[in-house]
């Protein structure tokens, strides 16, 4: 039987509605969002071209691999912010995502880094463009099929910075993660798994309050409670259990 909420604990609700709540619906998220680029961005601003070169802790990547990769997926979530605008229906990714990386990889540090800077205010202008718009409940649809209303988009892009700043492997590390932005984050996380076959029924719980579901939580969810940072990495794969309570380490890979 699945754990029925005490008075003192809110009932299980949808990640993005769960998110929306804790920061304060998108506007925050976008701020959340602003603030995460421009961390990534101070943090890479010195690395040199060398380092670039170097492995990051993504098995199998350079640093410069995913900076790149970074950049091309802002520019994926602004073709998902046009299909909602326009309603023109657009592609996350177009062309080969991953001959893109591996071209994008192979340049200077100058380039990546101004790379990474144009990509991210291209988005940022495109999401305020969205709400003036007032258009974040237009579905679209991500890479793995799975379809969405456009409130979910600046969640999903503070997700892959955050976690990629830490595939960086340029000093910060998951207790470095800000509590606000890892919570929101995680209803990407959550959305993102909730649609894998296979994979685990969870009811996250945040210091917060915030609940955050994954998958059928009618039948038994594993409830984990804990920071909100510490259960992004956690579910992310970026970093154990230390810290949570009722968190398992044999958690499938975050597809």
């Amino acid at each position: 039987m699945s754990e029925r909420p005490t008075p003192d604990q809110p009932a299980p609700r949808h990640a993005a509605e769960a998110a929306d709540d804790a920061v304060g619906g998108e506007t925050d998220v976008r701020s959340l969002l602003a603030g995460a680029h421009r961390r990534l961005l101070g943090d890479t601003i010195a690395v040199s071209d060398p380092d670039w070169k170097a492995p990051s802790k993504l098995p199998g990547w350079s640093r410069a691999q995913v900076a790149t990769h970074i950049a091309r997926h802002a520019d994926a979530i602004y073709r998902l912010a046009d299909w909602a605008l326009t309603g023109v229906e657009q592609e996350m990714y177009p062309n080969n995502r991953d001959a893109e990386i591996d071209a994008g990889a192979d340049r200077t540090g100058l380039e990546i880094q101004t790379d990474l800077d144009t990509s991210a205010g291209r988005l940022e202008e495109q999401l305020e463009k969205l709400a003036e718009a007032d258009a974040w409940d237009r579905t679209v649809r991500f890479r793995d099929g799975s379809t969405a209303a456009a409130t979910l988009l600046p969640n999903g892009r503070l997700c892959e910075v955050l976690v990629h700043h830490l595939d960086l492997d340029l000093g910060v590390g998951v207790a470095d993660l800000d509590q606000a932005a890892a919570e929101a984050a995680l209803a990407w996380a959550a959305f993102r798994q909730s649609h894998r076959p296979g994979y685990p029924s969870l009811k996250l719980i945040t210091d917060s309050g915030a609940v955050i579901t994954i998958g059928d939580v009618d039948h038994d969810p594993l409830a984990v409670r804990g920071p909100a940072n510490l259960l992004l990495g956690w579910l992310t794969q970026r970093s154990g259990t230390d810290g949570l309570t009722g968190a398992v380490d044999d958690l499938p890979s975050f597809g």
